[in-house]
């Protein structure tokens, strides 16, 4: 039978585990096992307290991708993805897959939501870092959703999905400025029913995805962003699933990638991402990040995403 949540019990229980000698395996059952708003609650809790910010002490108690996986548990999704942004933007150089990866994927509401956290954490217009930090059509698609003025609409129109399917095809066929103005449009506005709408008209008309017109029509950052609008849109899951596997595939772990894909999921989809999982690639999600990581850190995935 599983205890009733208290957040006193647990903050206590946190400072015991961080006190040497250190018990990293009490850490890791409360943590993972905790929901979002339940280690908020922690939060206040372990500061009434102790009269000490928790993460400040995880700050000075753990370290490496471990320190970097819990501390990213006890921030809200939007200041997770608020923190990531920055670091993604700050100093020489962009780390154009996160921003992707962030913008493409999240809801009209996450967005603004995003936008104002952004402004008080940091003092800065996420609009003008994006702005300054990015160029050409890669730019004009970022600064389209960061409009936040997708659909909603459930219910589409036929006909208008019809008008839709054709403008796209049209525009392959028109000048440059015209195929990227009527994509950024569509991609940018259409509700997840609408784009699903278009895509199938598309493909009965000119037997081709969408998916297959944007490998074949753009390219870089451009091509990335777009296709990840269509995975998120029609099926997040297997997105994400793709995701934690361009983390682990290869020599070498992209830690950023699975920490972000695993915190920023947690309460989602991660049953749905370990069966596309399984499905695309014949690995258990379990087995693939046991493979790939050691340690502490291990066993909080591990223990996140359940066997």
């Amino acid at each position: 039978m599983q205890s009733i949540f208290n957040p006193i019990e647990d903050a206590k229980a946190l400072k015991l585990a961080i006190t040497k000698p250190k018990n990293m395996a009490k850490l890791i059952q409360i943590v993972a096992h905790r929901s979002n708003n339940q280690r908020q609650q922690i939060l206040a809790s372990y500061y009434d307290t102790f009269k000490m910010p928790l993460t400040d002490d995880l700050k000075k108690e753990l370290s490496g991708n471990f320190r970097e996986a819990v501390i990213a548990l006890f921030n809200t999704p939007v200041e997770y993805d608020c923190y990531q942004l920055r670091k993604a933007m700050k100093g020489l150089g962009t780390n154009e897959d996160t921003i992707i990866e962030i913008l493409a994927t999240r809801s009209n509401e996450r967005i603004k939501e995003i936008i104002q956290l952004y402004n008080q954490i940091y003092k800065r217009d996420l609009l003008r870092d994006i702005e300054s930090d990015t160029s050409g059509f890669f730019r004009e698609i970022l600064k389209k959703l960061l409009e936040a003025s997708r659909s909603n609409n459930p219910y589409p129109d036929e006909s208008e999905s019809e008008k839709c399917a054709k403008e796209l095809f049209n525009s392959t066929k028109a000048k440059k400025e015209d195929l990227q103005n009527t994509f950024i449009y569509i991609f940018t506005k259409k509700s997840r029913e609408e784009l699903v709408s278009i895509s199938k008209i598309y493909f009965t008309w000119y037997s081709k995805t969408l998916l297959q017109v944007v490998e074949e029509l753009f390219s870089g950052d451009s091509k990335r962003v777009l296709k990840a609008i269509i995975y998120a849109l029609l099926s997040p899951s297997e997105y994400f699933a793709y995701r934690i596997n361009k983390a682990v595939k290869g020599l070498g772990t992209n830690d950023t990638i699975l920490i972000r894909v695993l915190v920023s999921r947690d309460e989602i989809d991660i049953e749905r991402i370990k069966r596309y999982y399984k499905q695309l690639y014949k690995i258990d999600l379990y087995k693939a990040i046991e493979k790939d990581t050691s340690g502490d850190y291990k066993n909080l995935l591990l223990e996140l995403i359940g066997n």
